[in-house]
C-alpha cells in the first residue's frame, strides 16, 4: 500500500510539474509595405535591381511611420538618402550600376550578390562604402533561416534572399517563430516560416507566407537553395572576397551588416 501511495504521489508530482511548464510563445512580425514592391518585368534579368527598389522603398515607408520603433541598429545607420520610386527607369539605372560594380563576368546577364549589395548601399545611403547592407553566407539552411529572422527583427528592414542556386533574388520581410522573441536579440527560437516576395510578377508571390518545411524542402521556385553559380570570379574591392569561393554551396543572404 505504501508503494502504491508513493507511486501515485510521484505520478501527481510529474503531472503538476508538466502543468506548470509554460507553453512556448509564438511571435509574428512583418515589415512588408504593399506600395513598396517593384516587379522586375519586363526585364527578366533585373531581379536584384527590382529587389533593391522594393527593399529601399520598404525601409523608407517604415522609417516614416511616426509610431515605428527605431532599433539600436537603425539608429547607428547613416541617414537614408533614398526617395521611393516604382519606375522601370529607376530599375534600369540600378541594374546598370550593379553591373558596373559587381564581381561577375560581364558576359553573364543580371548582377551578382556584390552588385546587389553595392546598389543597396549606394542608392540607400549615398555611398558604396556605407556598409549598411552586407552579403552573408551560411553553411546550413537552419543558420541562414535563423539569421534572416534575426536581421529583420533587429532592424525593421528586409533581407535579400538568393534562391534557385543563387540565380534569382527575392526578399524576406517577416517571420513566425516559437520560443524567445527575436526582437529582444535572443536567438533561442525555432523558425516556423517566413514571408517572402518574388520580383517576377507571374509567380504571384507577394508577402506570401511559406512554412519552414516549404522553404527548406518545397518546390524549386520556393525553396531556399545553396549557392552554385560560377560566374563571380573577380575579387571584390569592398570585402576582398571572390564570390565563387565565398558563397559556393552556402546559403546566401543580403542583410543589414550592423547586426553581426
Amino acid at each position: 500500500m505504501i508503494n502504491a501511495f508513493v507511486s501515485l504521489a510521484a505520478v501527481i508530482a510529474v503531472l503538476v510539474g508538466q502543468a506548470a511548464t509554460p507553453t512556448p510563445s509564438t511571435y509574428y512580425y512583418n515589415v512588408f509595405v504593399s506600395g513598396a514592391i517593384r516587379y522586375q518585368n519586363p526585364d527578366l534579368t533585373a531581379c536584384t535591381a527590382a529587389m533593391t527598389q522594393s527593399m529601399l522603398n520598404t525601409i523608407y515607408y517604415n522609417s516614416a511611420k511616426p509610431l515605428s520603433a527605431i532599433t539600436a541598429v537603425q539608429a547607428a545607420q547613416p541617414s537614408l538618402a533614398w526617395t521611393p520610386t516604382l519606375t522601370y527607369k529607376s530599375q534600369s539605372y540600378i541594374l546598370r550600376y550593379e553591373r558596373s560594380h559587381m564581381t561577375m563576368s560581364p558576359v553573364t546577364p543580371g548582377s551578382d550578390v556584390h552588385g546587389w549589395r553595392n546598389a543597396l548601399n549606394f542608392y540607400g545611403w549615398g555611398s558604396i562604402d556605407a556598409g549598411v547592407y552586407a552579403d552573408l553566407s551560411y553553411k546550413t539552411f537552419d543558420e541562414a533561416a535563423k539569421a534572416t529572422v534575426h536581421e529583420i527583427a533587429m532592424t525593421n528592414e528586409p533581407v535579400g534572399i538568393l534562391s534557385e542556386f543563387g540565380s534569382h533574388a527575392a526578399m524576406a520581410t517577416g517571420y513566425s517563430v516559437t520560443g524567445a522573441d527575436p526582437r529582444t536579440g535572443s536567438l533561442d527560437f525555432k523558425v516556423n516560416g517566413v514571408y517572402l516576395t518574388d520580383p517576377l510578377r507571374e509567380r504571384r508571390v507577394t508577402n506570401h507566407y511559406f512554412s519552414y518545411q516549404e522553404w527548406k524542402f518545397g518546390p524549386p521556385l520556393v525553396r531556399f537553395w545553396p549557392f552554385e553559380q560560377v560566374d563571380s570570379v573577380i575579387k571584390d574591392p569592398i570585402d576582398g572576397q571572390v564570390g565563387v569561393h565565398e558563397w559556393w554551396r552556402k546559403f546566401v543572404i543580403v542583410a543589414p551588416a550592423g547586426v553581426q
